[in-house]
């Protein structure tokens, strides 16, 4: 099976909402050879960025889309525990987040799992974190990295919250900040704007710029 076979039989069966089939369609993939990070970069991503744009232009609705993200979660967790289930090692160290109301958290996994594959550790917290919560969290834990998201504008707010507390409660040796999600699309200098240090338009391209920075 192709890589361009297994995203149009997954996509068919996150659209009909039926997580036997994708699950299906995962297991055959791997047997027939294909690595996770082929899963992740040609099959999910693909996918869940076609379901994005159904639910924008309305032809899908916001239960349909749910449902496409719960099976690709459920499909990611058991890459996982066939990846890293027994991984003892651990590499430099990310931390996480989604903005404070925040629910979109699915780009924010696959950034933490893609990275997971070349050897990062990595703390995924999720939705919706409270900005205090989350610096205790950095501070505590003093991760070389900290991700944020956000999928609409009206987060953005919370995400430049998060950023600023962050640098006022780690005033050296701060960590590099990454943000990201859909809220910041076509604009990379918004980034800068809010304080942290780089942004990119999908979690590919977030896990690569991270590892080309760690690698310099």
């Amino acid at each position: 099976m192709t890589a361009g076979e297994a995203h149009d039989l997954y996509l068919a069966a996150i659209r009909a909402g039926n997580r036997r089939q994708a699950l299906g369609v995962v297991d055959l993939a791997l047997a027939g050879g294909m690595d996770a990070r082929t899963l992740y970069l040609q099959v999910f991503q693909p996918a869940m960025h076609e379901i994005g744009r159904l639910w924008q232009e309305n032809l899908i609705t916001v239960a349909d889309e749910h449902l496409a993200t719960a099976v690709t979660q459920l499909a990611m967790s058991r890459l996982y525990e066939q990846l890293f289930g027994d991984r003892a090692d651990a590499g430099p160290l990310l931390v996480a987040a989604c903005a404070q109301d925040e629910r979109h958290e699915l780009g924010l996994r696959m950034i933490c799992d893609l990275l997971e594959l070349d050897g990062w550790d990595t703390v995924f917290l999720g939705a919706s974190v409270p900005v205090e919560d989350l610096v205790r969290m950095v501070v505590e834990r003093r991760p070389e990295v900290v991700a944020l998201s956000a999928s609409i504008t009206p987060h953005l707010a919370r995400v430049r919250e998060a950023v600023q507390a962050i640098r006022e409660a780690m005033p050296e040796g701060a960590p590099v900040i990454a943000i990201g999600g859909r809220a910041f699309a076509g604009d990379e200098a918004l980034a800068e704007r809010m304080g942290a240090d780089l942004t990119a338009k999908d979690a590919v391209e977030v896990a690569e710029r991270l590892k080309e920075r760690f690698a310099a």
